[in-house]
């Protein structure tokens, strides 16, 4: 349990003020780590109040939202605890984002300020440089806490545009406290920050353990996008805590793991988890279940092995692992279309109400009215319940076995999507004019998004064919959405049809969209000894028998964990330097090839002429 930093009863407590009761405890113990550079809570202090006082100092009011565009890193952490000792709450924006993107959420959060550095992208002007010389003005900072907003963060949005989730301090500090006490974690943890960037599970990385004395350890963003490089992270930093992002951490729990790891709590969540720990395992596997509008997580348990696991645990289709059951703070309550209680063991639309619920939708007083409702079963003046529009069934246990949405989000490789954004991005396009998003299970490539597209009525086509030609192409759609969506939110697959298909109440019959066909390669075979070993770690990669030269490797099948893949293996078999940002600039097989080639050609060890090295034997599964 966290203890009160300060012996002001009439101030207001906040997240920050427990950092700087650490800090107070343990000036020279180490808070973050960033690739072997260490920095102390004394430091981390010192930087943070700097920050702070050059906020008020530009005139940023307590209360204000401030916008922190920069890439994981220890510069972010002291950005953001600067924010919340400057009264203020905090807006992750991530500089990978598309602009568009970008720059809606810090107008429509309102932002009061900006904080970036240069090695993150240009800094525009009126943007606070982090790089710059540390402020040394005296300036007080004002108490901050309770109901105070201490973040915001931005979901999908069912109108096309994303909304800004408002969370207190109150809400973030019951989820601190609930961490401290279930994961028993002491000044001696080290503590992975590997989730998502704009991902509300990343701030759970951060602030329990920086309150807690710990330290954070940062993770780079090729190592935390591969199973293999995460694993060889968290044993070479001694992480004791981890948090992993699902559809790693199921790779993770296949993996031969050696004996003696300081590693002592693996922990994951976001998406429906389909695996179970080996009984080998040196430490405890554990799955987290929570919408951001909740502050992070509300249900929580660790997984047994499959042995040792109840049958029938999972939604229906087989047995799964269960979510847990509820965190302290948290009242989960399943219930009918009447709002009344379901039945034990029946399944009902997931209901959260308690300390952990969130105040609602920033600038969006309908959307919080619709989905923050009065609690009828508590006794406290104000409490509220939020609907998930998650579907759930109470076990004999007491956990909780996840049984699916009940509308049009999707959780893909632990992203939370709301298709409906996606669709209306699409319609954005001059010639679309209907659009509907779907998820479908690839036999090798998991959960997939499709994208459906019917062209814009009329048009001055003449027939079916003629109409299909004026829509754009595949490559074309995924260029569009790139300018207006996380890479992350880009379908696998664009189905192209002369209508939608409708049901007789006029709304699309989902039911009815054809099966997505098999991705043919088309187009010239590779023929450059570097084409030939590209299509290889490709084909190796996406568990697929052949490629073109002109395949993009966005369009068969590849999303950014497999991307990670493909450049890991192009550095080891071509002893280059290769990014991600490389394969997304230039995704084709002969693309790619040439800026392999290219670099190699500008290699201190370029020889003039390449000789093809042995066949791969790659098994990238």
């Amino acid at each position: 349990m966290l203890q009160h930093p300060r012996p002001y009863p009439d101030r207001p407590i906040g997240v920050q003020d427990h950092v700087l009761a650490a800090a107070l405890a343990h000036p020279y113990r180490v808070a973050v780590s960033e690739a072997g550079a260490d920095t102390r809570y004394a430091t981390l202090e010192r930087r943070a109040t700097a920050v702070a006082r050059r906020l008020l100092h530009i005139g940023v009011e307590p209360g204000s939202v401030v916008a922190v565009r920069m890439r994981r890193s220890t510069d972010q952490i002291m950005a953001l605890l600067g924010v919340l000792l400057a009264g203020c709450a905090f807006l992750v924006i991530d500089p990978d984002d598309p602009e568009e993107r970008r720059a809606f959420m810090i107008a429509d959060s309102g932002a009061a300020a900006v904080i970036a550095r240069e090695q993150d992208g240009d800094v525009a002007p009126g943007e606070l440089r982090l790089d710059q010389e540390e402020f040394v003005g005296a300036i007080a900072l004002p108490p901050c806490g309770g109901s105070d907003l201490a973040y915001v963060v931005y979901t999908s949005g069912t109108t096309g545009v994303p909304n800004g989730v408002e969370i207190t301090h109150d809400n973030l500090l019951n989820f601190m406290e609930w961490t401290i006490r279930a994961f028993a974690v002491t000044p001696e943890d080290r503590a992975g920050y590997a989730m998502g960037l704009t991902f509300d599970a990343a701030q759970s990385e951060i602030w329990p353990y920086l309150a807690a004395g710990a330290a954070v350890e940062v993770v780079d963003h090729t190592t935390r996008t591969s199973a293999e490089l995460l694993q060889r992270w968290l044993i070479e930093r001694n992480v004791t805590i981890g948090s992993i992002p699902m559809a790693l951490a199921e790779l993770l729990l296949s993996a031969p793991w050696p004996r003696d790891i300081p590693l002592r709590l693996m922990l994951t969540g976001g998406d429906v988890l389909r695996a179970f720990p080996d009984e080998a395992l040196p430490f405890d596997f554990v799955n987290n279940y929570g919408p951001s509008e909740c502050t992070i997580a509300v249900t929580s348990g660790r997984v047994p092995p499959r042995s040792g696991a109840a049958a029938g645990t999972g939604g229906g289709t087989g047995a799964l692992p269960t979510i847990g059951w509820p965190i302290d703070g948290a009242d989960i309550h399943l219930l009918d279309g009447a709002m009344q209680p379901v039945p034990q063991g029946v399944e009902g639309e997931i209901w959260i109400g308690g300390r952990c619920v969130g105040r609602g939708y920033r600038n969006r007083p309908e959307l919080t009215a619709a989905k923050f409702v009065p609690d009828p079963f508590s006794n406290l003046p104000d409490a509220r319940l939020y609907r998930t529009g998650d579907r759930a069934r109470r076990l004999d246990t007491g956990e909780f076995a996840f049984c699916g949405r009940t509308d049009t989000q999707a959780k893909i490789r632990g992203v939370r999507i709301e298709l409906d954004e996606v669709a209306v991005s699409l319609q954005r396009h001059p010639a679309i004019g209907a659009a509907v998003v779907a998820v479908r299970e690839h036999e090798t490539l998991g959960r997939q998004m499709i994208a459906y597209v019917a062209p814009v009525p009329g048009a001055g086509a003449t027939d079916t064919r003629a109409a299909l030609a004026t829509l754009p192409s595949a490559e074309e759609m995924r260029l569009f959405l790139e300018r207006h969506l996380p890479r992350s939110h880009i379908p696998a697959q664009f189905v192209t049809l002369p209508i939608l298909p409708m049901t007789r109440n006029g709304k699309i019959d989902r039911d009815a969209l054809p099966a997505p066909e098999v991705v043919e390669s088309r187009g010239r075979q590779p023929e450059t000894d570097t084409e030939i070993l590209v299509a290889e770690i490709v084909t190796g990669v996406l568990e697929i028998d052949d490629v073109s030269a002109e395949d993009d490797f966005f369009l068969i099948g590849g999303h950014s964990l497999l991307a990670t893949q493909v450049v890991i293996q192009c550095r080891e078999v071509f002893e280059i330097e290769l990014t991600l940002r490389d394969l997304f600039e230039t995704p084709t097989i002969e693309g790619l090839a040439a800026e392999i080639d290219a670099r190699m050609a500008r290699s201190p060890s370029f020889a003039g002429g390449m000789e093809a090295p042995p066949p791969l034997g790659l098994d990238a599964r």
